[in-house]
């Protein structure tokens, strides 16, 4: 019988795969698309010319997310730092030039007037990004781990605890399956598995309010990237940072998105200002009103081809109803990391995953990581009958050196070598 059966490839569950795997742990992933990553999408280079773009996470901040950054340079990946000069050019104004104005990373604005010196790298905090798009890093991880444990179009319908084991009910390719397994890790947003599955004995009223509760980040969120013939706006005030405030803003947020050698290409992209209520109505002339505000950004002479465009409410496997009726709030960034999310279930028969539940950097890729890391050193202690692993101060799981590859792991076992928390 299977040992742990993780469900959902994102980040989390790719992590949790590839330390269990390092400690041989018996495990399968099952994930509903079919593709890996999650919310972790690039559209491959070969889609038009030039560079991967990404539709999901871009970045990610080294000053303050060690586990990320670790886990990168420990694959051999690739960055670069999101250009940032400070300044940001503000059309507030659909009948006036744009304005490069400083950025006070104290305040969150931006200044009065153009004669206020800007400070570089206080738009963007540090953040960089990877060099072939944040896919690579799902790519880098998958090929990591054996093909067959990872198992695709396998949509989890419900849980059912059957003592010593729990059954999983999955729809694959339009017919149910059934898998039996001595634990679950359920690394999905917490409210997304809140609202797409049955669980029998029904969760606890208190945890499953907090699952729903939770929202899961950048759910009802739209991004666009375009393709560019040339980084024109690398030589100029904000190096392709804009914000666009007026009513009639089609991207709220604009930035370079291109390689850092302009001769493999150029890109920009930005999040879609439209609403998830509204972005149905305009969804056919959306690559027109695009084309038409970075002409206003940056001139006419961009050389873009037509946007690649995502609309994560879109995604049932990401975005549920509530998320889409939450879209008009504010889009601080919430408070994860809930404990009541984090303990074991049904006799520590399940648990729940995902970045939601973490609390440092929870929503973000540093936060898929910690979740993984905490629900590694719960299963493997599990898995050897070892005592309980108490909580650290913040919520999460202190995170462990991993140990070193046991007697006669296979050759090429990758995933041991990491020293990302999370391996």
């Amino acid at each position: 019988m299977l040992d742990v059966a993780i469900v959902g490839g994102g980040l989390c569950g790719l992590a949790l795969a590839h330390s269990l795997r390092a400690r041989r742990v018996d495990w399968t992933l099952f994930e509903a698309r079919p593709r890996l990553g999650g919310r972790v999408l690039s559209t491959p280079a070969g889609h038009g010319p030039g560079p991967p773009l990404d539709l999901g996470p871009t970045w990610f901040w080294p000053a303050t997310q060690p586990s990320i950054t670790r886990l990168v340079a420990d694959l051999g990946l690739a960055t670069l730092p999101q250009a940032d000069d400070g300044r940001v050019n503000l059309l507030d104004d659909p009948n006036r030039a744009p304005r490069a104005l400083a950025f006070d990373a104290t305040t969150g604005r931006l200044a009065a007037d153009a004669s206020t010196p800007a400070q570089p790298g206080a738009l963007h905090s540090g953040a960089h990004r990877l060099a072939g798009g944040m896919a690579a890093l799902v790519d880098a991880l998958a090929a990591r781990l054996p093909a067959d444990r990872l198992q695709r179009g396998r949509v989890l319908q419900a849980l059912i605890d059957h003592g010593e084991q729990v059954e999983l009910q999955f729809l694959h390719d339009g017919e149910p399956q059934q898998i039996r397994a001595r634990r679950v890790v359920l690394a999905l947003p917490p409210r997304l598995a809140a609202a797409s599955l049955r669980f029998n004995p029904p969760l606890p009223e208190p945890l499953a309010s907090a699952m729903a509760a939770t929202p899961t980040w950048m759910a009802s969120a739209a991004k666009a990237a375009v393709r560019c013939a040339q980084p024109i706006w690398r030589g100029r005030p904000g190096v392709g940072n804009a914000w666009v405030t007026h009513p009639q803003a089609v991207l709220a947020e604009v930035f370079d998105a291109g390689p850092a050698d302009a001769t493999q290409g150029a890109a920009l992209a930005g999040f879609v200002a439209l609403g998830a209520a509204q972005r149905p109505a305009f969804r056919r002339g959306l690559p027109m009103l695009i084309d038409s505000q970075l002409a206003m950004l940056f001139g006419n002479e961009l050389g873009a081809t037509e946007p690649q465009l995502l609309d994560w409410a879109d995604e049932p496997f990401t975005c549920t109803e509530t998320d889409r009726q939450e879209d008009a709030r504010s889009g601080a960034h919430p408070t994860y990391g809930d404990p009541t999310l984090q303990q074991p279930l049904w006799d520590g028969r399940l648990w729940l995953g995902g970045s939601e539940t973490a609390r440092h950097g929870g929503g973000y890729l540093e936060g898929a990581l910690a979740a993984a890391a905490r629900l590694r050193l719960r299963l493997t202690a599990a898995a050897n009958d070892g005592p309980p692993v108490a909580a650290a101060a913040d919520g999460d799981i202190a995170a462990a050196p991993a140990p070193a590859s046991p007697p006669g792991a296979p050759s090429g076992l990758a995933p041991t070598t990491l020293a990302y928390p999370g391996a």
